[in-house]
């Protein structure tokens, strides 16, 4: 009994834990990101600021075809700049496409970054969150 209540805990903790995966994106600043296989996310950072990068969002869901951007929700600081936003918008089969665009600080060279979150459908799709990324990218550098 001992023995299968250490199994079932170890096997708990390797699932809780869930696996990062190094992915390509189509980002200038940053030709790598992460894909959490628990979450179903796909991490990237920019350089530019975040209101930019707000604005690059909504355009690249407008321009989806068969994609309805459906709401906002964002945090501001007190000179009114942006924090923090997150994006809703729904495709086709009714699929919750998730954004989140967040001001950011890198740990050791405390250079400031723009952190965007991806997250298509329930569980999570990388190619699909890839190609909104490349979209994002895309709609940024004009």
């Amino acid at each position: 009994m001992k023995n299968a209540l250490a199994i079932a805990l170890l096997a708990s903790a390797f699932v809780l834990s869930g696996c990062n995966t190094s992915v390509g994106v189509d980002n200038a600043d940053t030709h790598e990101g992460q894909f959490s296989n628990v979450t179903g996310t796909l991490v990237t950072r920019y350089s530019a600021d975040p209101e930019a990068v707000f604005n690059s969002v909504k355009r690249t869901l407008d321009s989806m075809r068969g994609t309805l951007r459906t709401g906002e929700t964002d945090e501001r600081g007190a000179n009114k700049e942006l924090i923090s936003v997150t994006v809703y918008a729904r495709t086709v089969g009714d699929l919750e496409i998730k954004i989140d665009v967040a001001k950011a600080e890198d740990e050791i060279t405390k250079a400031a970054f723009t952190k965007v979150t991806v997250k298509y459908g329930f569980f999570g799709n990388l190619p699909e969150s890839q190609q909104i990324v490349s979209k994002i990218s895309s709609n940024l550098r004009r």
